[in-house]
């Protein structure tokens, strides 16, 4: 059982992290986006995140959502 914020966060982060790509990759299997559209998406999130860039966890959620940009590129 989890009982600290910290924790809690990182799993939140996991989680949401692993739902996105699997839904952008299934979603880009069927032909309903494209590479293009699947890009624009993650650029969307990495604007979102933009104004926290500073912090820790802002920095570190824009690494990662550039990593999963590489993978429709």
């Amino acid at each position: 059982m989890v009982d600290t914020s910290a924790e809690k966060m990182i799993g939140v982060g996991l989680a949401g992290g692993g739902v996105i790509c699997a839904l952008l990759d299934t979603l880009h299997a069927k032909g309903i986006l494209t590479l293009e559209e699947s890009r624009s998406i993650l650029d969307d999130a990495l604007r979102a995140v933009g104004p926290y860039a500073q912090s820790p966890e802002g920095f570190e959620a824009m690494q990662i959502i550039g990593l999963l940009r590489g993978r429709f590129s």
